[in-house]
């Protein structure tokens, strides 16, 4: 149809601001921006069509960042674990491996209360005192939908998704694409544009 109009769109969004949080050590603030990352997400998904539009979620790294404590169903992922530690004070939930967070003097672990950590700069206790936590080591989640979302399955190499998501797009070096074609690509719409975005998107997810 040569009133079609085919568009190659890659479009990143990024939530830098959740790794900002970990770094600080305050949880509170980096969960509240994945909060706001998911509903980014979302609102893409509303604006493209899943036929025609890979999206790829995923993260470049993880953080020290770790949850436990066998928490009861219902609790308050920022509160404090139902039993006390051996040393007979109470825990967070969440905790990091290093950071900020780490407040151990010669009288051990400070006496944590509800009120202190539903604080919205409350720095989460952390096991190794640094100004900055760090990265984590583990493999990241990816999710994605749309064409070629079968590609991304298992551990893989972080260079896999980009070549994944050229060969979605027909880009170099594949160039050569012979899809099956949208049965939307006569429809009004696509005369007007028949849009194949790419959605690249750092996420923290828990993760990171």
């Amino acid at each position: 149809d040569s009133d079609t109009v085919f568009v190659k769109l890659t479009l990143p969004i990024s939530r830098g601001r959740i790794d900002h949080g970990h770094h600080d050590g305050i949880a509170k603030r980096a969960l509240t921006e994945a909060i706001e990352f998911d509903k980014a997400i979302e609102r893409a998904g509303e604006l493209t069509r899943e036929n025609d539009t890979l999206t790829v979620v995923t993260a470049d790294h993880s953080h020290v960042f770790s949850f436990g404590g066998y928490t009861l169903r219902g609790t308050s992922i920022f509160g404090l674990a139902p039993e006390n530690g051996t040393d007979g004070k109470p825990y967070t939930s969440i905790v990091y491996g290093n950071g900020p967070g780490y407040q151990i003097t010669n009288q051990g672990r400070p006496n944590v209360t509800i009120e202190e950590i539903e604080g919205n700069e409350y720095y989460q206790q952390a096991a190794v005192p640094l100004t900055s936590e760090t990265h984590g080591g583990e493999d990241v989640a990816i999710m994605a939908k749309g064409p070629m979302a079968h590609l991304f399955h298992g551990v893989q190499e972080q260079s896999y998704i980009a070549h994944v998501m050229a060969y979605a797009s027909c880009l170099e070096p594949y160039l050569s694409c012979d899809f099956p074609r949208s049965p939307f690509e006569n429809s009004a719409a696509a005369r007007e544009a028949s849009l194949v975005g790419l959605l690249l998107t750092p996420l923290l997810l828990w993760i990171c």
